[in-house]
């Protein structure tokens, strides 16, 4: 809990100072993401309850505005523009997201046709962003 408190103020300050503009490395909306792990999942049916399948691959971690780390440690830049994440270099370059309007925490993987698909990736909270996965 106190990282989950620290990483928020963390975030706030970097706003205040100007860190979510494009010459630092901010989106090009101005939006920040909450700094964390966002863990993804499709959800598959087994013995009639739905429960997660956890997706690696296209797992992310905000670790600065408009900045994410994969799930193997790569680096690289992202925009947020009109609920829409775009990984803009690094491993996960080009991959797309819908963020959800009510809810900035919570993404669907689109697909190359700018489709949602079943991957679905939320923050925990829980995760520390510095450690393994």
């Amino acid at each position: 809990m106190r990282t989950a408190v620290f990483v928020a103020a963390l975030a706030v300050l970097l706003v205040a100072c100007g860190g979510g503009d494009d010459s630092t490395g901010g989106d090009a909306s101005g939006a920040v993401l909450p700094l964390g792990v966002y863990e993804c999942d499709a959800p598959m049916m087994m013995g009639g309850m739905v429960v997660p399948n956890p997706q690696t691959g296209p797992m992310f971690g905000v670790t600065a505005p408009g900045r994410y780390r994969d799930f193997d440690g790569g680096i690289g830049r992202f925009e947020l523009a009109d609920h829409v994440l775009t990984m803009t270099s690094g491993p996960l370059e080009g991959t797309r997201y819908r963020q959800d309007p009510e809810m900035e925490t919570y993404f669907q993987l689109l697909d190359d046709a700018g489709e949602v698909g079943e991957i679905r990736c939320v923050l925990n909270a829980d995760k520390d962003i510095d450690a393994p996965w």
